[in-house]
């Protein structure tokens, strides 16, 4: 099996997450606009409780796994099977804790009902998680990326006949149940396939130790980011109500749909970090710039854009009873910026060996967050939420920055000269789309601005002709891992 480059794997996961996120936007627009604001909050709190749990499963036995695999891929076999059997033992114990804690949190009987529900999507969630890791660690994200639209595409068939045929609520739930377990099935298949592995039940504890020991910085640093994405809609629903909830959702998931590209991108650099950092650590600076100055490119238009188009986006997609969602969303759309860098500076600090540094900034960011929302929330009710998130996503991404630039030389005029190229295109979109949005549908501003921006790009100098034919040439050649 050849392996693909770095430009190779964002493209496949990036093209098949922006399926999946455009699939997941249409599902969850038709299901807030067919169940209502508050129907929609309870949905919504189900999924989110569940997936701060998701974290114990996997126990950071995932980035370890992959880590491990693409700095010693002879040993595939015997990690992949320990790696495995820990996390069905971990994805028990993780389902244990969701049923235990939303007793006791005293939910309602239908929210204890999609909950369980839910947590049988965690457990295959995470098992399939195994196995990509793998593939990930072989620098092939092909078949991620195959999984990822097929699961999305039958969670969205399975919840539209639910919707259209007023089934109960759980069967909102089911639709991302069913894909979990075919998708692990496909993963293990293919697997074994490509790479001719055997299964069967090996577990050795002495590579379980070692994971452990590695994984434990990351298994913490997953607990607190799970904690840090969902500590908001938690405090939330103790604190608000599920109308307020149902608000929040909104701006939420749609901040959430455009973190395909830095999720696709670190999972695409890291294992390649993790080996440069073994071999030629001097060129993890470079990379870290060309994926910052790919980031800018891409988040810039996004947030901006987002930011002048909110109220067309809102009030037409969700309907009018959704409008106090958004100012909340504006908020978001800055927080993103901040939350795109991050993903990078995490994971070259982790790909460093310096995953303490990475989880002592989450649990700080954490800290902020939280206290942030306990401060906030009572007196400005989900505009709280937004503003604690900015907050700590600010600090995640500078006080990440920092510690990598202890690690790894970083060019900053060069940086800044990315960062010029792309943020003032982006600005100017941004205004023409808040002009014409009062005048035209945002359904035709968007590809409109998009062509525009593409335009200031080559005038800025943050694209030209060379640009894309060596992105062309990465995209063709397999050669290469940077």
């Amino acid at each position: 099996m050849k392996v693909f480059t770095i430009t190779q794997n964002t493209s496949f996961l990036t093209a098949a997450s922006i399926l999946q996120k455009v699939i997941s936007f249409v599902y969850f627009t038709i299901i807030a606009r067919i169940i209502g604001v508050e129907n929609t909050g309870v949905y919504f709190f189900a999924i989110t409780f569940t997936a701060i749990f998701t974290v114990i499963a996997d126990f950071g036995m995932g980035p370890v796994l992959t880590r491990e695999v693409a700095r010693y891929p002879e040993k595939t076999q015997e990690y992949l099977h320990t790696a495995f059997w820990s996390k069905v033992m971990f994805g028990l114990i993780s389902y244990g804790l969701v049923i235990f804690f939303v007793n006791v949190f005293n939910y309602p009987d239908l929210t204890i009902l999609l909950v369980s529900i839910s947590g049988v999507t965690m457990f295959f969630d995470n098992l399939h998680a195994a196995f990509y890791a793998v593939f990930r660690a072989r620098k092939n994200l092909i078949f991620e990326s195959i999984g990822i639209v097929v699961s999305q595409a039958i969670t969205l068939i399975i919840g539209s006949l639910a919707l259209f045929n007023h089934w109960h609520l759980y069967w909102l739930i089911l639709a991302y149940t069913i894909p979990a377990i075919l998708n692990f099935i496909f993963s293990a298949i293919f697997l074994r396939k490509i790479y001719s592995l055997k299964y069967y039940f090996s577990f050795d504890s002495k590579i379980f130790k070692m994971f452990l020991g590695f994984a434990l910085p990351f298994a913490l640093a997953g607990i607190i980011g799970r904690l840090y994405s969902y500590s908001d809609s938690l405090l939330m629903s103790k604190m608000l109500s599920a109308q307020e909830l149902g608000w929040w959702s909104v701006p939420y998931k749609i901040t959430f749909a455009f973190q395909f590209v830095p999720v696709a991108l670190s999972a695409s650099v890291y294992p390649v970090m993790s080996a440069l950092f073994i071999t030629q650590k001097d060129k993890i600076g470079y990379l870290f710039l060309k994926s910052w100055r790919y980031l800018f490119t891409i988040v810039f238009p996004i947030s901006f854009g987002l930011i002048s188009l909110a109220t067309p986006i809102i009030i037409k997609l969700y309907k009018p009873q959704f409008a106090p969602a958004i100012p909340v969303l504006r908020i978001l759309m800055i927080s993103l910026i901040f939350g795109y860098l991050s993903f990078i500076t995490g994971a070259t600090l982790n790909a460093s060996n310096r995953q303490k540094t990475q989880t002592s900034l989450l649990a700080f960011a954490l800290v902020v967050n939280i206290t942030a929302n306990l401060i906030l929330l009572p007196k400005i009710g989900i505009m709280g939420a937004a503003f604690a998130a900015l907050l700590s996503n600010i600090i995640l991404s500078v006080g990440g920055f920092w510690f990598c630039r202890s690690i790894i030389s970083i060019d900053i005029r060069l940086l800044f000269k990315y960062f010029n190229q792309t943020f003032w295109p982006a600005l100017i979109i941004a205004i023409l789309a808040y002009y014409l949005s009062f005048k035209i549908s945002f359904i035709i501003i968007i590809p409109s601005v998009a062509i525009l921006y593409g335009l200031l790009l080559f005038v800025s100098g943050g694209v030209d002709k060379d640009l894309i034919v060596k992105f062309y040439n990465k995209i063709l050649d397999s050669r290469k891992v940077i």
